[in-house]
């Protein structure tokens, strides 16, 4: 009897040796559990998800004439996040990610619906300046807001300028006029001695179909320890609505005498 459970023994244990190991398992699979309302897109799924989104760049690029600030997929991390997701009225996901996967085009923004399973269903590209200066994190890219609406931020970049423009659509859309949002220039307004610079920064309400920026602009003088000082500074409200073209202002003149 000790012989038989010997060798049912050493069986078994051949058999574990022998037996091949899968290297995967159900909870790696970033679609096998149902997602929240919104929650965050980490490098897995978002390597996923913008491999298979197919859009149109517009423009051709040669190898090595690439002149962009923004992250290569080598530079992220595993647990790095690259967007924010939110779940819509019709059941699927709407995610905005930076292109990280193809390194020889610009700094490009990609807003998928996707389905529960994963699957892309359309994408959309949204383009910015060359770096994307008006983020603090990566997930700034797109937002939800009352009355149904999402934004997703694009960047203006240029010599000691950076300014940030928020597309408001309601699910899934395309890259029209935004709304710009903020504004800083290094030089804007001559000085007595120096020249000053411009800081522009808003907070949004959104009233059915009507948008109103309250903006708060600041003319600033820049201090020998590199501080600035405010000289002037006013607060004004521009009214926003939705056109063919995008988001027109229906008073204008104060936001276009400020300097892009």
């Amino acid at each position: 009897m000790k012989t038989i459970v010997a060798g049912i023994f050493l069986l078994a244990v051949l058999f574990s040796f022998t037996t091949p190991k899968s290297n995967f398992s159900k909870a790696k699979n970033v679609y096998s559990i149902a997602k929240a309302d919104s929650g965050f897109v980490y490098k897995e799924e978002a390597i996923k998800l913008l491999s298979q989104a197919k859009y149109d760049l517009a423009y051709d690029i040669e190898p090595g004439q690439r002149d962009t600030l923004d992250l290569n997929l080598h530079e992220i991390a595993v647990n790095d996040t690259l967007g924010k997701y939110y779940r819509m009225d019709n059941g699927n996901y709407l995610a905005c990610l930076p292109d990280v996967i193809h390194p020889d085009r610009f700094s490009v923004l990609v807003l998928i619906e996707y389905d529960p399973n994963g699957r892309v269903l359309q994408a959309e590209p949204f383009y910015g300046g060359v770096h994307f200066c008006c983020w603090d994190t990566h997930y700034d890219t797109l937002n939800r807001h009352e009355e149904g609406y999402f934004s997703i931020t694009t960047c203006g970049t240029g010599s000691g300028h950076c300014s940030s423009y928020m597309h408001l659509i309601k699910g899934f859309g395309s890259q029209g006029q935004g709304i710009c949002s903020y504004i800083w220039t290094s030089w804007c307004q001559p000085g007595r001695r120096a020249m000053l610079a411009c800081h522009l920064t808003s907070t949004v309400e959104i009233k059915n179909d009507t948008v109103t920026m309250h903006y708060t602009m600041e003319h600033l003088k820049e201090r020998r320890n590199g501080k600035y000082k405010t000289v002037f500074s006013e607060k004004f409200d521009v009214k926003y609505v939705e056109r063919e073209q995008g988001w027109v202002a229906l008073d204008s003149t104060k936001i276009q005498d400020f300097p892009y």
